[in-house]
Parts: structure tokens; sequence; C-alpha cells
């Protein structure tokens, strides 16, 4: 449930007119742990358009997720972090570019627990000498992100094929 946050003109000391309540701070603070979460999906994805040289490894994943991640994509997925940047890595192989935009992040807050969702677009371009149609979906996402003492970090992660347009890199299927 979100809490209203009233705006106040001056910092006051607590308990003075003007102050802000038990209610304010608690609202304050679902924004910025709405705020942290949104932040971790889009590292995340601006991420995977990126191609940092030399590629990322598992430390910077560990900035995001949880030890027992559970990624799950239309093509396939990834428990755990090990092993993590290898496999996406590996995905990223398959195309020349890609681009990721999402949109309409939900963040549910439950304690230490949270529920997100959002919606994905995404254009995968082919190498150019492929002869396959670039890959353009729309999907949903649906995570869920644990606040743990370095923070919070994604435990799980799926991405929901809701169309798609295009071809897929050669070799794979759709699970």
């Amino acid at each position: 449930m979100t809490r209203p946050l009233r705006a106040t003109t001056r910092a006051a000391a607590p308990g003075t007119p003007g102050a802000p309540s038990h209610e304010d701070a608690a609202g304050l603070a679902d924004l910025l742990d709405r705020a942290e979460i949104g932040g971790l999906l889009d590292r995340y994805l601006l991420d995977f358009d990126s191609r940092p040289d030399p590629p990322r490894d598992d430390s910077f994943y560990r900035s995001l997720f949880t030890e027992d991640l559970d990624l799950r994509f239309p093509v396939g997925g990834h428990r755990g972090l090990a092993g993590l940047a290898q496999f996406q890595h590996a995905a990223k192989r398959n195309w020349a570019r890609t681009h990721h935009a999402s949109t309409n992040h939900v963040v549910e807050l439950l304690g230490d627990r949270a529920e997100v969702s959002a919606k994905l677009l995404v254009t995968h371009v082919h190498p150019p000498l492929s002869g396959r149609a670039d890959l353009r979906t729309g999907s949903r996402i649906e995570a869920e992100a644990v606040r743990t003492a370095d923070g919070w970090r994604l435990r799980a992660l799926a991405i929901h094929l809701v169309w798609s347009r295009g071809d897929l890199p050669s070799g794979a299927g759709r699970r």
C-alpha cells in the first residue's frame, strides 16, 4: 500500500509544527525502497544492451541478484549466481544489438520482500549477414525482490512473452 507523503515547506525538528510525521517518514522510506528496487531492474536491462569490455563478471550480477536467483525467459533460464555472467555473455552473442525498454513498473512492498511487475518492449537486431528478420517482442515482467544486508536484490525474474515478430537466433526455440 502506498502511503501519501505530505509536502513540507521547511525542515523542522521532530515534534514541532511543520516537522515530518511518522507516516511521512514511512512514506519516504517506501519511495526510496521502490526506487532502489526499480533501479535493480533498470540496471539489469541496461546492462544487456551494453557491451562492456571486458564483459561483466559475477560480481556485477551480485549487486543485482541473490545467490539463489531464478531467471526465466521464453527461451530458457538460469538458477543461481554461479555462471550467470557466462550465461548472459552467451545470450548477448546471439545479437548484433538489443534495445530493452521497460515501463509501468509496479512495486508492491511486503515488508522485507517485494513483488514487481512491468512491461517490456525489446528489439533484437541480428548480425548484418544473417538474413534473419530482427526480433521484436512485447513481454510482461514478474519479479521478486528481497531486502538483504547489502540492500534490495532480485531473487526471481521472469519474462513472459505476450507477442513477437521476427526470427529467433539460429538453433533457439521457445520453451
